[in-house]
């Protein structure tokens, strides 16, 4: 593990971060004496990161926002506005789109041998 903020590994464990959506590990950089958390893409996010990437993909499917927003609702219990879930799609989805892609062409080329 690197700090976040100065890229050393003098790195130590500092405890967990509980909160609503999930437990984090936190961590303490013993050269610039700093904390931070685990990154995974998903810091400062209230809902859970399952929950936001199969917004993405229903609505990269062709699910309207509101047919995607009545989904979530109705099968997971999630509430959420279909502001968010285009803000979601605006900010994760070429990075999803991406990583589908390579694993599309991954599966085209082992199918090829």
């Amino acid at each position: 593990m690197k700090c976040v903020y100065c890229k050393s590994k003098n790195v130590v464990e500092n405890g967990r971060r509980f909160r609503k959506v999930r437990v984090k590990q936190s961590y303490f950089c013993n050269d610039c004496r700093r904390q931070f958390v685990e990154p995974d893409g998903f810091e400062r996010m209230r809902h859970k990161k399952e929950d936001i990437v199969r917004a993405i993909h229903l609505h990269d499917d062709g699910l309207s926002l509101s047919k995607v927003q009545n989904q979530l609702w109705q099968h997971d219990g999630v509430k959420v506005t279909r502001w968010t879930i285009a803000l979601w799609h605006h900010k994760f989805g070429v990075f999803l789109k991406s990583a589908k892609r390579a694993s599309h062409a991954n599966n085209k080329r082992t199918s090829a041998l």
